[in-house]
């Protein structure tokens, strides 16, 4: 699908003939003021009888480019060519057809970045200078058993494109070989036939170069032995699909990375489909940044579309961290992804760090206390995790991500912040990864001063525990020693007594920029298939609640959430082919829905009827069932088929009363209610109370101090368009 946008209006100088004929321009391969590279892919709508009649300037210099017929009809035709040279900065491209002309404003980046994120981090790493790991340093696998040479990178990590190609053989699990360019074929070459119904030789070219300081590869069928592949010739095995890979993880990044989301996919690739990834969009190694993930997205898919074509339409892929990705781009750029599949779903980065980061505080230290003699079960109740190993061991020991101590391992140690021996080294939270967005400021107390990243994180007023006062789990002298023992955190992620005070610019700009996704937006524009693998059962911190917080966004901002399904199994069962194959009718079908109905409508009534909510049991059964989370069975939700197998569990913001999106880093508060307890206190219990909550307590009826629908399209660098001014 084309990206739409309304910065993607066709600058056009209209000329008429006679007869009426005009002649329009548009960029196919990205948004016009958003072209890198000094390439662009441009398509010419016109009434010309031929290809001859038209003639292409850039700049006012004549460029010679072979125009291709790509739709003609009714005496009106379409051409595209692939324009090159442009310089850095404003453009102008003019097509001239005989009869009249017109012309287009395009403004082009250099492919090193940047173009929306804002300023480059800094350090930033290069492969060739990351840090040795367990299996020593890290190398980038081509995918034809060779490494990649790291020597050749330049001062930007940059490094010459490169084309590679392997096949697939007949004989079973070989996995994919290097493919000799010596004129021979493989005598265990495999065939394939594609979802199009095209045979081909399963011959794969991969090409693997570096766009705004990532590694990117494309993967695409091609047989070398035919004709080049060319935007105006796309290779005859493409079945005119894009897939776009996302990997895991969330850490603040600052270097390059070794890995993409995975392009060599046979189960994608013997299809047909094309796929396409960079180091970038790794989360764990592009600073679990979206917005940077996002411009990584669509740089390399603008190289893509200038090599082979524009894409039918773009499919998003991947877990954890790479659902985290699939969501905020979608939101916040749409038009960059035309339908995703989330697995392992977490709603975005910075909201699921709200329970996260309150288990790493004294929470585990107060439960695990033994004098206080608190079981399992009721430690476990505190959050409505599945099991207290969720808090303890799952989230609580893991390094927290808003810590500026939480430095990958790729990152030389002398590098690293330290507030005594190096408070000039590299500040890993994921907030001073998105200082473009959250902005910076000098805390007193830690550094006089360097800035840090603002942080939105606040837990003023959380009445932790709550729901189970209220169900009778605890006790009241449990209730209030708890929330006394809370306390917060500074910014060095460094305990406090003082409850923790979020930043009102960075509490806004959460909200504003799309790191909180809301329902509206962008994710009210795109169909979604979460696939969610349960892993509750385990303690995994990769809670099936996510998927319901995801929905009830949704909800909430648009009255249903019916673009959104949700389908869960244990690890034994695999829907992923199936999930891609409804996904891509589903798209065909929106696509091919020419009415004037809103878009949220139309995804809905092209949605492929047998794609609903369901769960499958370990033996593979189907139950078709909605997905219902109920808020007020915290402690035993397994009301229906599908949660009795596979029963959603909480956390400590919805045990405190919080809304099931969990979208609030800052309450609005109120004066303490004590109607709202189901228990009685005391002259003297109220008096402590009120000492913990001397401000209020959340009033969660009321949406979020700055709370909204996110803007989409924002831009944080030197593009002028659609900058976003907190």
């Amino acid at each position: 699908m084309r990206q739409t946008s309304v910065f993607f209006l066709i600058l056009t100088l209209l000329s008429c003939s006679p007869t009426g004929s005009v002649i329009a321009i548009r960029v196919v391969s990205t948004q016009a003021h958003l072209v890198s590279g000094g390439d662009a892919l441009i398509e010419v709508l016109a009434s010309a009888s031929s290809v001859d009649e038209l003639q292409l300037t850039v700049n006012g210099e004549t460029q010679t480019v072979e125009f291709a017929v790509t739709n003609a009809a009714d005496g009106t035709a379409s051409y595209r060519a692939l324009v090159t040279d442009l310089r850095v900065g404003d453009n102008t491209i003019e097509v001239d057809v005989g009869y009249g002309s017109a012309q287009i404003g395009v403004v082009n980046y250099p492919i090193t970045g940047p173009i929306i994120s804002g300023p480059q981090q800094e350090p930033y790493f290069c492969l060739a200078e990351l840090a040795p790991g367990r299996s020593g340093k890290p190398r980038f696998a081509l995918g034809n058993g060779e490494f990649l040479d790291d020597t050749s990178l330049d001062g930007s990590c940059s490094l010459p494109t490169r084309v590679d190609y392997v096949y697939r053989s007949t004989t079973p699990d070989a996995g994919f070989l290097p493919f000799a360019d010596t004129g021979q074929r493989p005598p265990d070459l495999a065939a394939i036939t594609t979802i199009e119904g095209v045979r081909a030789p399963y011959i794969v070219r991969i090409e693997t170069g570096t766009i705004n300081r990532a590694i990117y590869q494309t993967a695409i069928l091609h047989d070398p032995a035919g004709p080049a592949a060319s935007p105006l010739s796309p290779p005859a095995a493409w079945n005119g699909r894009l897939v776009y890979t996302y990997g895991g993880g969330c850490e603040a990044g600052y270097f390059q990375g070794a890995s993409t989301g995975g392009v060599l996919r046979d189960n994608l690739l013997s299809k047909g489909y094309a796929v396409a990834s960079s180091t970038l969009n790794v989360n764990a190694q592009g600073g679990c940044n979206d917005v940077l993930s996002a411009e990584t997205t669509m740089m390399v898919k603008e190289r893509f579309i200038e090599a082979y074509g524009e894409p039918r339409y773009t499919i998003g892929n991947g877990g954890s961290g790479g659902a985290m990705q699939q969501l905020l781009i979608a939101g916040a750029y749409p038009g960059l992804l035309d339908g995703i599949i989330p697995s392992l779903t977490f709603s975005d980065a910075v909201t699921y760090f709200i329970d996260t980061q309150e288990c790493s505080l004294p929470l585990r230290n107060f439960l695990n206390d033994e004098k206080r003699g608190i079981s399992e079960d009721v430690k476990a109740a505190i959050g409505a995790w599945s099991m207290w190993s969720v808090c303890d061991r799952s989230l609580g020991t893991r390094p927290a991500r808003i810590s500026p101590y939480d430095c990958s391992a790729q990152i030389p140690m002398a590098k690293r912040y330290d507030a005594a021996e190096n408070p000039d080294g590299v500040r890993c939270s994921i907030y001073d990864g998105m200082r473009n967005i959250f902005g910076e400021a000098v805390f007193a107390g830690i550094n006089s001063e360097r800035p840090f990243a603002r942080s939105p994180h606040d837990n003023v007023g959380v009445q932790y525990g709550l729901a189970t006062l209220n169900e009778g789990i605890i006790d009241k002298a449990l209730f209030l020693e708890l929330n006394e023992a809370m306390g917060g955190w500074d910014i060095d992620f460094q305990p406090q007594q003082e409850r923790t005070v979020g930043d009102d610019d960075a509490i806004r700009a959460a909200y504003e920029t799309g790191r909180v996704t809301s329902g509206g937006a962008g994710l009210s524009q795109v169909p979604i298939i979460d696939d969610r693998s349960y892993l509750d059962h385990q303690g995994n911190f990769h809670a099936s609640i996510y998927s319901f917080t995801t929905r009830a966004r949704l909800e909430r901002d648009n009255g249903h959430a019916d673009n959104y399904i949700i389908r869960r199994h244990l690890g034994n069962v695999s829907l992923g082919e199936e999930n891609l194959a409804l996904m891509d009718q589903w798209l065909a079908n929106i696509q091919a829905d020419r009415s004037d109905l809103q878009t949220l409508e139309k995804i809905v009534r092209a949605k492929p009827p047998e794609l609903q909510d369901d769960c499958w049991t370990e033996s593979g059964e189907r139950i078709v069932e909605k997905a219902v989370f109920d808020k007020d069975r915290l402690f035993d939700n397994t009301r229906g088929a599908c949660n009795e197998l596979y029963p959603p569990h909480a956390g400590l913001r919805l045990v405190a009363g919080g809304p099931l999106s969990n979208d609030v880093f800052k309450c609005q508060l109120k004066p303490i209610d004590y109607s709202d307890y189901e228990v009685e206190f005391t002259d003297s219990e109220k008096r402590r109370l009120e000492a913990i909550f001397d401000q209020g307590v959340c009033d969660w009826s009321r949406p979020g101090v700055h709370q909204a629908v996110n803007r989409t399209w924002l831009s944080y660098g030197p593009s002028p368009a659609n900058r976003y001014e907190p």
